[in-house]
């Protein structure tokens, strides 16, 4: 069997009623990353309004689409794991696919990449922003982000984010039967173990500044279970039993040497 060419970076794209959406999403990928090769994840979990359907019919198209359909799983950080596990990029990426990330920073994140081990977009470094948000939406951000530097204990300027890229070779060496994310803060959730693993002293982190984006089509995922879900996640990952420490000389630098 002939094997596949090597891949610069896979983008997961978990998706759950965002059909009307993937034309211009798709469109906007295929020209942000042409210099780039790459693939895309979409990992849907079963949308009612077939938006795995309406992304493999658009399959011929774009060649750099890959299709998971989950039957029976819910929920985001779980549908991201399953992309990775999945990925063959040396970075793997995830964004939304509600059009609110800004997809235009993915060459940049990716430039990151070559001395990081996480490039994350934030709304709160130079030249980000929360955009056209509520002033009850900036609350409930500033109270989350308050929570996990102080629960969690991440320098991450927007632990909230939930568009990022990390080197595969970090998420399989966490990944084990223990990695079972919940709720929608998957950044954070990997960002700690990571930290938890390696310690963070040896993390490699640049972040890029990005400007969100109102969604046009569908509806927000916030509600008061996935806040009650990112609570209970960040008890979880400050009082959780350390993870045996590594040797010292295999750092996440090193893993993306080998």
């Amino acid at each position: 069997m002939e094997s596949l060419p090597p891949l610069e970076f896979s983008l997961v794209i978990p998706t759950f009623n965002e059909r009307d959406n993937l034309v211009e999403l798709f469109a906007r990928l295929d020209q942000v990353l042409a210099r780039t090769a790459f693939e895309v994840l979409l990992v849907d979990d079963d949308s009612p309004d077939e938006t795995w359907a309406a992304a493999e019919a658009l399959q011929p198209q774009y060649p750099w689409l890959r299709v998971i359909r989950r039957v029976g799983e819910r929920g985001l950080s779980s549908a991201v794991v399953r992309g990775f596990r999945a990925a063959r990029g040396d970075v793997v990426g995830v964004m939304d696919g509600d059009l609110q990330h800004d997809d235009t920073r993915l060459p940049e994140m990716l430039e990151a990449m070559n001395y990081a081990d996480f490039a994350v977009a934030t709304r709160r470094s130079a030249g980000g922003s929360a955009g056209r948000w509520s002033l009850s939406r900036r609350f409930t951000s500033w109270v989350a982000t308050m929570l996990a530097r102080g629960i969690a204990q991440v320098p991450l300027s927007d632990p909230m984010s939930g568009f990022f890229a990390m080197r595969r070779e970090l998420f399989t060496a966490l990944d084990d039967p223990a990695m079972q994310p919940h709720g929608y803060k998957i950044l954070l959730y990997l960002y700690s173990r990571a930290t938890q693993r390696f310690g963070a002293e040896r993390l490699r982190l640049r972040e890029v500044g990005y400007q969100f984006r109102l969604r046009k089509h569908g509806e927000s995922k916030l509600s008061s279970r996935v806040i009650i879900e990112y609570v209970l996640m960040l008890l979880d990952l400050r009082f959780s039993v350390r993870a045996k420490a590594i040797p010292a000389d295999l750092s996440p630098a090193a893993l993306a040497t080998k």
